[in-house]
C-alpha cells in the first residue's frame, strides 16, 4: 500500500531565529492578548469568557472546545429529541444543541454555582433562558462536596482541585433528576469528571435511546470505566461511536 510522504517542516521554521520569534509570540499572546478577550464566538454561539483562563480562551478561539461532543451530537441528535444534560459547564453544548440542532426540550444540570452563573450569562447572550438545575448528580439525594478551582472543567467530586477549594452543593440521584423533568427524555448527555462511576444507569427510563458521555478512566480507573460500558450494554445499549474518550451509546 502506498502512503503519501509526511509533510516536512519548512527549513526556515527550524531555524533558531524563527523558534525564538515563535516562542516570544506565544508568550505575548498568553500574557497580553488573551487576558483582554471578553467574548468569543464559536459555531455562531456567543460566549462570555472574561473570567476564563488564557488557556481556555485559546482553545475556544482555535475551535478545540468540546469537539467530540459537538460531532456526536450533530451525528446522533435531532430536533425531536428531548435532552437531559448533566454537566452543563459554560452552556456551549446546550446552546449548540438548541441553536444549531433545533432541540426545544433541553434541561441542564450543573453542580458548580459559579459555572452555573456563567452558563446563564451565555444563554442570555444568545437570547435564551436555560432550564437549569444547580445540582450535582450522585448515587443518592442529599448534599455533596464538589472540588473546584483551576479550570471549570476540572470540577469534580472525585479529584481534589488545585488550591484545595471545595464547595458543598445539593445532590440528586439520576432517578430524582429524571422524575423532575416535565417530558420523557430521549437522550442523555453527561460529562461529570469521573462521577459517572457512582451513577446507577438502571434508573434511566426506557425512553432514553441515546447517550453521549465522556468517560474518565484516569479519574475513576479502567475497571470502573469498563463496568459502566458493560452496565449500559446489559441495558440494551451499543457503542456506536467513540471519539477521544467520549462515547455514543444507542439503544434500539
Amino acid at each position: 500500500m502506498n502512503h503519501a510522504p509526511a509533510a516536512k517542516t519548512p527549513l526556515w521554521k527550524r531555524t533558531l531565529l524563527y523558534q525564538l520569534w515563535d516562542d516570544f509570540r506565544t508568550r505575548w499572546r498568553f500574557k497580553f492578548t488573551l487576558p483582554g478577550i471578553k467574548q468569543v464566538t464559536l459555531e455562531g454561539i456567543q460566549l462570555e469568557v472574561t473570567a476564563l483562563s488564557p488557556l481556555m480562551k485559546n482553545n475556544l478561539l482555535l475551535g478545540r472546545y468540546e469537539v467530540q461532543e459537538r460531532r456526536l451530537a450533530q451525528y446522533a441528535l435531532t430536533a425531536g429529541d428531548a435532552v437531559l444534560e448533566i454537566g452543563g459547564a459554560i452552556g456551549f453544548i446546550g446552546l449548540f444543541c438548541q441553536l444549531r440542532l433545533g432541540i426545544t426540550r433541553y434541561t441542564t444540570v450543573e453542580a458548580n454555582p459559579h459555572t452555573a452563573a456563567l452558563l446563564r450569562k451565555n444563554y442570555e447572550l444568545n437570547g435564551r433562558s436555560p432550564a437549569l438545575w444547580n445540582l450535582a448528580l450522585a448515587g443518592e439525594d442529599g448534599e455533596i462536596t464538589l472540588n473546584i478551582g483551576g479550570e471549570f472543567w476540572e470540577n469534580s467530586v472525585v479529584k481534589a482541585a488545585s488550591g484545595g477549594q471545595t464547595v458543598r452543593v445539593p445532590a440528586a440521584s439520576l432517578a430524582t433528576l429524571v422524575g423532575r423533568l416535565d417530558y420523557p427524555p430521549t437522550a442523555l448527555i453527561m460529562d461529570i469528571e469521573g462521577a459517572e462511576q457512582y451513577v446507577d444507569f438502571r434508573q434511566l427510563p426506557a425512553s432514553v435511546k441515546k447517550i453521549i458521555m465522556e468517560l474518565h478512566p484516569h479519574l475513576s480507573g479502567h475497571a470502573q470505566t469498563y463496568r459502566i460500558v458493560a452496565d449500559l450494554v446489559n441495558l440494551g445499549f451499543q457503542v456506536d461511536r467513540e471519539e477521544g474518550g467520549t462515547f455514543l451509546f444507542l439503544r434500539p
